[in-house]
């Protein structure tokens, strides 16, 4: 993996995002991981530069994250986004699938196989 990937963890329970940005920033590949608690710090920093990768919980205070998917969609259309949600449902999988969400993932999740994906993903 190139230095250039950028990964991006949006979700506003604290522990799952330290969670997953411990699992990546621990793992030999080059990426640089950056974290936002809700939508908006998300958009801000999306905004200050492309992601190769965006993993974006749903329920968020302020911009959601299927409205944020299809945000960062309309701005950089081959960014990647994994959607991840404690609250599943189908209108929610057909929601992210069709505004373009690579992956639909309910909580729980075993942080090794997203792992493996997000390894996939940037490959």
């Amino acid at each position: 993996m190139s230095t250039s990937k950028r990964l991006l963890i949006v979700d506003d329970e604290e522990s799952l995002t330290f969670s997953l940005y411990q699992v990546f920033i621990n793992v030999p590949m080059e990426c640089e991981v950056l974290t936002a608690s809700n939508g908006d710090e998300a958009l801000s920093k999306i905004n200050q530069g492309e992601f190769d990768l965006v993993i974006t919980d749903i329920a968020m205070p302020g911009i959601n994250g299927l409205d944020l998917l299809s945000m960062i969609k309309a701005k950089h259309p081959n960014t990647k986004v994994i959607v991840i949600t404690a609250y599943g449902s189908d209108e929610n999988k057909d929601q992210a699938y069709k505004r373009g969400a690579e992956n639909y993932i309910e909580k729980p999740f075993d942080l090794f196989e997203i792992r493996d994906l997000v390894i996939n993903l940037l490959s």
